[in-house]
């Protein structure tokens, strides 16, 4: 057997071992605490993307009273990653201590109530060419909405099936980024947070995504300017609850790095950290992003 091979068997067996501990969340519970608790002074408005139509879905608009920066977040593009939208709901519920966090849990909202993948015209995160008008009446709802609030930043929340570099057809575990990203810090920083010592090749990978490729995050740093990320957890040896704790610290560890919460994680604004350089990789097609 090779190596590699042997490896991710033991791996498999660990986790078959131990099973129910594998899972259980880490955290960061002083940054979430954080989010839920910020500012007391903030406004909360919610619009309908593509009203009276089957594609109508909320947003929700959460304003602090101090300046600071428009942040992004999108969950259910892919409406059986159901990860993201339980960690952008809960998203909706906190508060930003500056500048604006606007919030789509359901984007794709007949992909999520029928629980699969794609909704009425396939997969909603290829329907974002840069440079290009979007291709479905739903992608071109969600891109005026991106271009009315013009972010300085977009998080794109997803599931894999496997991990990155680990399993061919997967890009789990992994923040992809535009250049101008804390990719790398705020991956190491989820793999403090979330990653047991048992599970080392659940730890988050850092991948610079820079090309004029079809998905949402893409075309929101090509055409914006916006530093943008995307996260893939996995389903691979992880629970539901796991992952969504996952997805609610990644979004926690953004909004703390681009200044929207006062909390210094050593990432960003609050912190020493620069933007990564990194080296360009594109997430695959097929099951990932």
């Amino acid at each position: 057997m090779r190596r590699r091979s042997a490896l991710a068997a033991v791996t498999t067996l660990a986790g078959t071992a131990i099973a129910g501990v594998v899972s259980r969340p880490g955290g960061n519970d002083r940054l979430l605490t954080a989010a839920q608790e910020g500012s007391d002074d903030i406004t909360t408005e919610t619009t309908q993307l593509l009203p009276d139509t089957v594609h109508e879905t909320t947003l929700y608009e959460l304003t602090a009273s101090d300046p600071g920066p428009t942040v992004m977040v999108f969950g259910g593009i892919h409406g059986d990653e159901r990860n993201g939208i339980e960690a952008a709901h809960d998203a909706t519920e906190w508060a930003p201590d500056a500048g604006q966090l606007v919030v789509v849990p359901e984007t794709d909202r007949v992909a999520v109530e029928n629980d699969e993948r794609g909704g009425i015209d396939g997969d909603l995160n290829r329907h974002f060419p840069a440079g290009e008008e979007p291709t479905s009446d739903l992608a071109r709802g969600i891109w005026d909405a991106v271009e009315r609030y013009d972010p300085d930043v977009v998080l794109d929340l997803h599931r894999s099936l496997g991990i990155y570099g680990f399993h061919r057809e997967y890009v789990g575990q992994t923040l992809f980024h535009s250049a101008d990203a804390h990719g790398r810090a705020i991956a190491d920083a989820l793999t403090a947070d979330a990653v047991p010592w048992y599970l080392p090749f659940h730890r988050f990978t850092p991948a610079e995504s820079t090309a004029g490729g079809p998905l949402l995050f893409q075309k929101a740093a090509a055409e914006l300017d916006a530093t943008a990320y995307l996260f893939e957890t996995t389903a691979f040896l992880l629970d539901h609850a796991t992952m969504t704790e996952q997805s609610r610290l990644v979004t926690a560890h953004v909004l703390a790095a681009h200044g929207v919460l006062e909390y210094d994680t050593g990432i960003g604004v609050a912190g020493t950290g620069e933007p990564d350089q990194e080296s360009e990789t594109e997430p695959d097609g097929g099951t990932s992003a």
